[in-house]
């Protein structure tokens, strides 16, 4: 039983299409996700005065600081085909288990300002990886009639994460000056939905991923595809499929 409980953290591919509601729960998993990336990616600048001052770094340094986290962020993208091997989904949780970690207690902890660059730069390079496998998640959940309105509410992650750097700090510097605490705060915040996606985030099986899906109404047909039927003898009266206003509309217009 342990070991099917641990293959079940690991294993969280879905055979089937899911229905709307757990459908936009994982959407709403992965928007979430992507909020706290990048909140705990911005909190720094909240806090900007005092890490300078705490590791009496020159201005110049600690941009160097940020434009290096995000060189190695963007080079960290590179490696999303491992998305291909240990799962998208695995990768955002999981993910967001390493980088809250590393923000709630391997940046507060930091000896100097070489170790502080480097745990930032670590964070980057993790987040980097996830935040490629977030949208992917969304298109995969996201029939293509829904997906621009699902891509919209992805993009509200780095909006909203300023909000929240925002909204957090101005309501907890006074009752805890330490620029520790921002990272700590920001940390347990991702560890928090890091648990929320071992325990629910689920990803679609490459076989589904693969399958065209214009609206939720061609959900038995990409399943049939998935698991190998043939196609044409489950399809009966094949003009009565086709025979739609939102299919034909477009041919007159």
């Amino acid at each position: 039983p342990v070991s099917g409980a641990m293959q079940g953290l690991w294993r969280r591919q879905l055979d089937h299409y899911p229905n709307t509601r757990p459908r936009m729960t994982y959407l709403a998993i992965v928007v979430l996700a992507t909020i706290v990336l990048y909140y705990e990616f911005y909190i720094a600048g909240a806090v900007s005065p005092s890490i300078i001052a705490q590791y009496g770094m020159t201005f110049n340094y600690y941009v160097y600081i940020i434009v290096v986290g995000n060189a190695v962020g963007a080079f960290g993208s590179l490696a999303a085909g491992l998305a291909d091997r240990w799962g998208r989904a695995n990768l955002v949780a999981y993910g967001l288990l390493v980088t809250g970690v590393l923000v709630a207690f391997g940046i507060p902890n930091a000896s100097s300002k070489l170790a502080y660059a480097i745990l930032f730069a670590a964070v980057g390079l993790v987040e980097g990886v996830i935040l490629v496998a977030t949208p992917a998640l969304v298109r995969d959940f996201s029939p293509q009639l829904g997906r621009a309105s699902a891509m919209g509410f992805w993009t509200l992650g780095p909006v909203i994460g300023s909000l929240v750097v925002a909204i957090v700090s101005s309501n907890t510097l006074s009752p805890l000056p330490a620029w520790q605490d921002q990272f700590t705060i920001a940390g347990i915040a991702a560890i928090a939905v890091g648990v929320i996606a071992v325990v629910w985030l689920r990803e679609l099986a490459p076989q589904l991923r693969d399958q065209l899906m214009v609206s939720m109404r061609d959900r038995a047909l990409i399943e049939a595809r998935a698991r190998g039927l043939e196609v044409k003898d489950l399809l009966h009266r094949p003009w009565r499929q086709v025979l739609h206003l939102d299919v034909i509309g477009s041919a007159f217009a």
